[in-house]
């Protein structure tokens, strides 16, 4: 079979582990059993994570138990910042999940919900799957499963284990550290913190957060190794730097201000830049357009509004303006609104 065939193929796989649990396809299997069973036992060990939304970034995720006693490992994001975040186990029953800390480095949180979860996945110290083994990513993509639905599954195989550095590249990376590439299409909104696993059910690493770049408008698909999840959850401090527990949200800014005229859809165009200000050391310019925030794109000024409200003082992230006909991209941290 040539390239193109076995690219079809795979497809197809894809679609078929998606809707296998499907009523609909309940009598047309056409899965191996042991691939079948791979699924079917890690489906308790998975759960929906619910919070805030902001702007076009969604408001969900999807996560795994690591513990007996309600410990989950997700990914970072918005939706862990508003009033409260709630976990759906796999057998539907809601729970209020507590933010134990997080991490910007690798992209990763850790929650903690008062149950008792005596199906969950054991985190290895060591490596999982090497280059062209196969494996199965999870995750409540697009959100199909709010309830007692299965997580979709999607076929895939290791292309590379490497590492990758966040700095200012022509890629908007969000992420620094080891990671797996897989050859599956799992960046997609809400994919971020399911489980990738080997066919006998495994731990390779959980779904990483989308990381876009603005140029080529592509995504990579990647896992966070189970190594690095296990080193976070022991809390010991990594080669990228030590999670630190999660604070109460407070109020930041850059030192802009924005042309406010024709309302809260216009471009996030800035007026003017304070002196001493955060945007005035990252050498931000009038006139300069806000694009993208920490990874998140920007269209107007409701979307930098809410985009601030993910922020915290003193953790710089990548803002890209743009400046002309150029794309001009700073790291800037943010400090406490006055």
């Amino acid at each position: 079979m040539n390239t193109f065939g076995w690219r079809i193929a795979l497809l197809v796989g894809c679609m078929v582990l998606t809707a296998s649990n499907h009523p609909v396809f309940a009598q047309q299997k056409a899965l191996p059993s042991f691939i079948d069973q791979a699924i079917s036992k890690s489906q308790p060990k998975m759960v929906k994570v619910f919070g805030a939304s902001a702007g076009k970034v969604e408001g969900f995720a999807t996560g795994i138990i690591v513990s007996k006693d309600g410990l989950i490992l997700s990914s970072q994001g918005v939706f862990l910042d508003g009033r409260q975040v709630k976990v759906v186990l796999a057998d539907g029953a809601e729970h209020i999940a507590t933010i134990l800390k997080r991490d910007r480095e690798t992209q990763l949180s850790l929650l903690k919900i008062q149950a008792v979860t005596p199906s969950f996945f054991e985190l290895s110290a060591e490596s999982v799957g090497k280059k062209g083994d196969w494996v199965i990513a999870l995750s409540n993509a697009f959100k199909v499963a709010d309830k007692d639905e299965p997580v979709s599954a999607m076929l895939g195989v290791i292309s590379l284990r490497t590492t990758m550095e966040a700095r200012l590249t022509k890629r908007d990376v969000a992420y620094r550290g080891e990671l797996v590439l897989i050859d599956a299409i799992t960046s997609n909104p809400g994919a971020s913190g399911g489980a990738v696993i080997t066919p006998d059910g495994s731990l390779v690493g959980i779904v990483g957060k989308i990381i876009n770049s603005s140029e080529t408008n592509t995504r990579l698909n990647y896992a966070v190794p189970t190594q690095v999840l296990h080193e976070f959850v022991a809390g010991k401090a990594s080669v990228n730097g030590e999670a630190q527990p999660v604070t109460e949200q407070q109020d930041v800014e850059f030192g802009v201000v924005l042309f406010k005229l024709g309302g809260r859809n216009n471009p996030a165009y800035i007026d003017r830049v304070v002196r001493g200000s955060p945007a005035a050391k990252a050498k931000l310019k009038s006139d300069d357009m806000i694009v993208s925030i920490a990874g998140e794109k920007i269209g107007n000024l409701k979307d930098y509004a809410e985009s601030l409200k993910s922020l915290r003082p003193e953790e710089e992230v990548l803002m890209i303006v743009k400046r002309g006909v150029e794309m001009v991209r700073v790291r800037i941290a943010p400090r406490l609104k006055k």
